[in-house]
């Protein structure tokens, strides 16, 4: 498949024991407008049992799409369904970015939540030791995040460190691309948390984009994921990218209530395959 094109689905509902008021939220579910080869062809969000005061929509320092939105008044629930449709193409070739993006600091120092420990600096070292470097050094780190955790869910928290969910040597996906990111920074590598979908059903993912050096004024970016110790393909699909998950997180908000609330959130992207004629509008059947 040369050009493939993707509908992701999503009804995210918040429910509370009683009214809740001035729910301010910060969706970060909607794919960025052009990411290498893939582009965002529309977008569409959804209020359902709540009237909105306000509905915003900006892009953040690195080009993700936020949402941010006000309701003065929650009487239970509160529903956001979003849908977007984008397009990726084979044919566009390699990521490529400028090479300024490799001294970019934000990419390169450490954060509260990718900060490297003596056990992250002894991996580094062993893997100085081994003389690679560039994309070679970078899928060495990858394969090493994905063999040193196990994945297991409720082990981690959002707030996890990199260096906290090494140590139990367990965690979500989001612990295997912190841990990497505080592993590729210590190797001075260029690299950004993605925080993004894969086909079928479930919650998101996230893995790590390395960027290294390809010539000519030009990096390269490449795109790994540590949860499955492999390069990304066409069956993910990027939302939004930062330094770590705080900065892409899908869901955050606040309100005014003396009680907490729940979440419930149900997920579907599918996609299709689209010939050399198909236009924009062409039919989106299931196929996975």
């Amino acid at each position: 498949m040369q050009r493939t094109r993707y509908r992701i689905h999503q009804r995210l509902t918040y429910r509370y024991d009683g009214p809740v008021r001035s729910l301010k939220q910060r969706l970060v579910v909607q794919p960025r407008s052009v990411h290498g080869d893939q582009r965002r062809i529309n977008r569409r969000l959804t209020i359902l049992d709540a009237t909105p005061r306000q509905v915003d929509v900006s892009v953040d320092e690195f080009g993700n799409t936020i949402l941010t939105l006000e309701i003065p008044l929650v009487e239970r629930e509160v529903t956001f369904v979003t849908s977007s449709i984008v397009e990726r193409d084979a044919r566009h070739g390699p990521h490529l970015v400028p090479a300024t993006i490799l001294e970019d600091r934000r990419l390169l120092d450490p954060t509260a939540l990718t900060g490297a420990d003596p056990t992250i600096d002894l991996l580094a070292e062993e893997l100085r030791a081994s003389a690679l470097s560039g994309g070679a050094l970078a899928s060495a780190a990858n394969e090493c995040v994905h063999n040193a955790l196990s994945y297991e869910h409720g082990a981690t928290s959002v707030r996890t460190t990199a260096a906290e969910a090494l140590a139990r040597g367990a965690g979500v996906c989001q612990d295997y691309a912190h841990v990497l990111l505080a592993l590729t920074r210590r190797l001075g590598l260029a690299s950004r948390y993605v925080s993004g979908q894969m086909l079928g059903f479930g919650g998101s993912h996230a893995w790590v984009e390395v960027i290294v050096p390809d010539g000519h004024g030009q990096a390269r970016v490449l795109s790994l994921d540590p949860t499955h110790g492999r390069a990304t393909g066409f069956e993910y699909v990027t939302v939004a990218v930062g330094r770590d998950y705080s900065d892409v997180a899908p869901l955050s908000g606040t309100y005014r209530a003396p009680f907490a609330g729940s979440l419930s959130a149900t997920k579907r992207v599918f996609m299709t395959a689209l010939g050399p004629g198909d236009s924009d509008d062409a039919d989106l059947r299931a196929i996975a």
